[in-house]
């Protein structure tokens, strides 16, 4: 997320894509840093299990909204992630 902030502070539009399991944490990072409006993108956790036709539709998803995101104008962008939640998965992840 540093590496997004950095782009960002030079111009260069970013997108975080993030899991469920590590919303919260990415939300609680962007703030510490100052970037609440940071365009994060979360996908299901976990991925890994899932047959090749799912992850390959999640990907065209994630590709969809990675490029939407780029091409949207700033301001939007800021009203749209500012005060976004991101809560903590429904169930408990085992250790």
């Amino acid at each position: 997320m540093r590496d997004a902030v950095a782009l960002e502070e030079l111009g260069v539009p970013t997108v975080t894509v993030i899991s469920t399991a590590f919303a919260p944490l990415a939300q609680v990072v962007s703030e510490g840093i100052g970037q609440m409006s940071l365009p994060i993108i979360v996908v299901p956790h976990p991925l890994g299990d899932r047959e090749a036709r799912v992850i390959r539709k999640y990907g065209e998803d994630i590709a969809e909204q990675c490029a939407r995101v780029l091409t949207t104008p700033v301001e939007t962008l800021l009203r749209e992630f500012k005060d976004k939640p991101y809560p903590l998965p429904a169930a408990d992840m085992p250790r």
